[in-house]
């Protein structure tokens, strides 16, 4: 009976020193040490994105086609309006890679072929305008007459005669319109990417010129996980690999399909528009895409290391002058993997450990916030604290809490 006596305040002795060590109730002439390693809290901004890579494309690409208006190529599949009129090319003024404005004049080409069309669309609509004052003047004449049969067959005549005005008035317009493209002018400022045409020889049933504009943007793939994050207008950083330039950009659009499936992951593709690409850029080219999803300016900061606990329960270890660590509840408003914005419980210039010395020769790493430390918080480290991060952190040698 006196050893189980004896065990059991054994036992209760060791729990007592447990919890004393816990809280920190053990100062700083403790006879072990434990070397910090520690951050500082501080001002600064924090923010979160989500990466991903794509292609420069230019926001406009146009083909010309003698005769017609110019079309926008959307894609490979994009087909050239077609053209029923012979062009043979007079002028030439352009070649693949130069830049030009709206309005400048790229090519022509000689419209005999369009302007006989156009004459005889214009003796055609005055015939049609001829039949239809006749068809008016026979309706009048059978109404006169008072027969039934003659007035329904002058109405008739009259409908046809309409009908054949207004086609021969369309047909006008179209030929008039088409004699007006004998000169090809460049709807955009951009860069000429083709020319496929030549001074003597007739114009191509397709596209004789292609234009492009040098605004750019970039579509990408966005993974599922990362896309709810993802907001139009938000601001973009991209990288122009070959150029090694940074240049700005905004979330245009956000295709609600789905492009992509690799491994079971899905993606969609989200535009960003690029603001003052350098000259040099080019359709085609690699580029790395940061868009940034969240943002807080001007806040005080620490690494995402030191955080323990969880979410709406945080806590972090904070030094005080005799070097005790002691647990400090904190709220943490925007947490990314290197960095934690503090939104109470801490001041400026706080001193918060984000590990131990173990920790840098440490190869596994379990739960939230620091990996390894031996360090109890209210009776034992908080599960699921913040994500790995780096900080500032500096060495310190302090007595064990």
């Amino acid at each position: 009976m006196k050893v189980k006596l004896a065990a059991v305040a054994v036992l209760a002795a060791v729990g007592v020193g447990a919890t004393v060590f816990a809280f920190g109730g053990i100062g700083a002439n403790a006879a072990s040490t434990t070397r910090y390693l520690t951050a500082t809290a501080t001002r600064g901004d924090v923010s979160d994105s989500v990466a991903a890579t794509g292609n420069l494309a230019s926001d406009a690409t146009y083909g010309l086609v003698f005769g017609n208006d110019p079309y926008a190529i959307v894609d490979t599949n994009t087909t050239a309006p077609a053209s029923t009129t012979t062009w043979p090319v007079r002028t030439v003024k352009v070649k693949v890679g130069d830049s030009v404005k709206a309005g400048d004049v790229l090519a022509t080409a000689d419209p005999a072929s369009a302007r006989a069309t156009e004459v005889a669309a214009r003796n055609a609509l005055r015939s049609a305008n001829i039949a239809l004052a006749a068809a008016k003047t026979q309706l009048t004449d059978a109404e006169t007459a008072g027969v039934t049969a003659t007035i329904r067959q002058a109405r008739m005549g009259l409908y046809n005669a309409t009908n054949q005005y207004a086609s021969a008035a369309h047909d006008l317009a179209d030929a008039e319109a088409t004699l007006s493209r004998a000169t090809l002018t460049s709807p955009i400022a951009g860069v000429v990417t083709a020319v496929n045409i030549a001074a003597g020889a007739d114009a191509p049933a397709g596209a004789a010129i292609t234009v492009a504009s040098t605004t750019y943007a970039i579509t990408t793939d966005v993974v599922e996980s990362d896309l709810a994050n993802v907001k139009l207008t938000q601001k973009a950083t991209v990288t122009i690999s070959a150029l090694s330039t940074d240049v700005s950009g905004t979330v245009t659009a956000i295709s609600p399909v789905a492009s992509t499936s690799s491994s079971g992951v899905v993606s969609y593709p989200v535009t960003i528009s690029l603001t003052g690409a350098p000259a040099d850029a080019r359709a085609g080219m690699s580029a790395d895409v940061t868009i940034t999803t969240a943002s807080a300016t001007g806040v005080i900061t620490i690494p995402s290391s030191a955080l323990l606990g969880t979410k709406d329960n945080y806590r972090v270890l904070t030094l005080g002058a005799d070097g005790t660590a002691s647990p400090t509840a904190v709220q943490v408003g925007l947490l990314t993997s290197s960095l934690a914005e503090i939104t109470s419980g801490l001041s400026e210039g706080a001193t918060v450990v984000t590990g131990t010395a173990s920790d840098l020769v440490s190869t596994t790493t379990t739960g939230g916030g620091f990996g390894g430390i031996g360090v109890p918080v209210g009776g034992g480290r908080l599960d699921g604290g913040g994500r790995n991060g780096n900080g500032g952190n500096n060495q310190r040698t302090v007595t064990g809490p």
